[in-house]
């Protein structure tokens, strides 16, 4: 059996739940993922985690995240964790400062209120995922779940890579 990779998933206060959360469980729900659940302000799981995937903000602003979650994903970072964030989950991880300086993608329809909160952050637009590594960002929906499938790919080959995205609904492997 291959190795497992731990992802965990760090989940916004439990006034917005349910989020969004199909792409991660749709890819990291298989048998080579140790995917788990971390509620805002819990920081057990994070500590162990290969791949930090985070869920979509409840708010966009400078209360987007807590200092000590901030503190949290640079320390993740550090360590050598991969943040990963779909859609308006890049909010979470620009108000961290992770995105200052990196190239990122996002939904066209998030950009222009990114580029005017965050001004350090360089979107790249039209582009559907980008692999900055250790921080990977997508525009949400199925640039999202190719971004996923790629980070299967860098961990567990390709061909694990391509065997998950032919049990998705909707989703064929790239090429």
């Amino acid at each position: 059996m291959a190795n497992m990779t731990n992802v965990a998933v760090l989940l916004p206060p439990p006034e917005a739940l349910p989020a969004r959360l199909s792409t991660y469980r749709e890819v990291f729900a298989g048998p080579v993922f140790d995917l788990a659940f971390a509620a805002a302000g819990t920081f057990d799981l994070l500590a162990g985690a290969d791949i930090l995937a985070i869920a979509p903000p409840v708010r966009r602003g400078p209360d987007t995240i807590t200092a000590d979650e901030a503190a949290a994903l640079r320390e993740a970072v550090h360590r050598g964790c991969r943040i990963l964030a779909v859609g308006e989950a890049v909010f979470t991880v620009a108000a961290a400062g992770l995105l200052d300086g990196r190239a990122v993608s996002t939904c066209p329809a998030h950009a222009e209120e990114l580029r005017r909160r965050y001004p350090r952050v360089r979107l790249a637009p039209g582009v559907r995922y980008v692999d900055d590594d250790p921080i990977f960002t997508a525009a949400a929906g199925p640039p999202g779940v190719e971004l996923c499938l790629h980070l299967v790919r860098k961990y567990h080959g390709a061909a694990t890579a391509a065997g998950i995205a032919r049990s998705l609904p909707r989703h064929r492997p790239p090429g």
